[in-house]
């Protein structure tokens, strides 16, 4: 016999007033709607609007905002999964969407304006989202990306082959404020234990974090998907730079890259450090 209950629902086009809620908990999910009128939109940056957010809340954007930037990951080599990574000079956003092969549309160095009113702000273990709905039905908050038949009404592409230029930081820089902006960090390598290890269970199909250490001390994940087309491939056994995403898992510090070649990986192992071991 199945059981019946009563959904109570928001509907977020009916939030007509300059304002953002903060919903403890939401019975049902609510699919943004199209924004009727862009050209009212006022511009924010993505730093901005990362400060409506309180993390373990959830604010939907009432007013018409709007938003910029080049697009730094996608879904080329599956491991990012129905979302997109953008940043402006202040900070980067990843922004959910339901839809597959993003890349085509959207490849890294589109320069994107994303219309946000309507859309609602959250985040995954302290990771910092933009997307369409939460539903929290089964007790758990769940969110979910734009839906394909309204990319056109959220994302306009404004330029291509737009310049993409990690920024270099170093261990103690590490922060949230870099949450879903293309970094670079040099003088890195895996760990002993992490080197000559496959990115990811590919077979079962099971991400893996696997840990870098930086030789002025200090360390960072490499996080990557079961589903990655390069979850099979061995981590590099040297020396150097590693280019991907900032992100975070709890408080655990995260890179995500977008393919293999982000890690450049050529020089000669660290020396001296008690936690590393030479390799051959």
């Amino acid at each position: 016999m199945k059981r019946k209950s009563t959904i109570k629902s928001i509907t977020i086009l009916s939030l007509v007033t300059y304002s953002l809620f903060s919903i403890a908990c939401l019975k049902q999910s609510a699919y943004a709607k199209p924004i009727e009128q862009a050209s009212s939109d006022t511009m924010v940056s993505i730093k901005t609007m990362r400060k409506w957010h309180i993390n373990g809340s959830v604010e939907v954007i009432a007013k018409a905002f709007a938003i910029e930037g080049v697009v730094v990951a996608n879904d080329e080599h599956d491991n990012v999964y129905k979302s997109l990574f953008i940043q402006d000079s202040t900070g980067g956003i990843i922004i959910l969407m339901d839809g597959t092969s993003l890349y085509q549309n959207y490849p890294v160095g589109t320069l994107v304006r994303v219309r946000i009113q309507n859309l609602i702000l959250t985040d995954y273990r302290r990771m910092l989202q933009l997307a369409a709905s939460v539903d929290t039905t089964d007790g758990t908050l769940v969110s979910s990306g734009i839906p394909v038949p309204l990319f056109p009404k959220f994302i306009t592409v404004l330029k291509d082959d737009y310049p993409v230029v990690p920024l270099l930081v170093s261990a103690k820089s590490l922060g949230d404020s870099l949450q879903g902006r293309l970094i670079r960090i040099s003088n890195v390598e895996f760990s002993a234990t992490d080197t000559a290890q496959t990115f990811a269970d590919k077979k079962n199909k099971t991400g893996a974090s696997r840990s870098i250490k930086f030789c002025a001390g200090g360390t960072i994940y490499l996080r990557t998907s079961g589903y990655a087309d390069f979850a099979g491939e061995k981590t590099p056994g040297g020396n150097g730079d590693i280019v991907g995403v900032y992100s975070v898992y709890n408080y655990e510090k995260q890179i995500l890259i977008r393919d293999p070649s982000d890690i450049l990986l050529n020089g000669r192992r660290c020396t001296g450090a008690a936690w590393l071991q030479k390799t051959p």
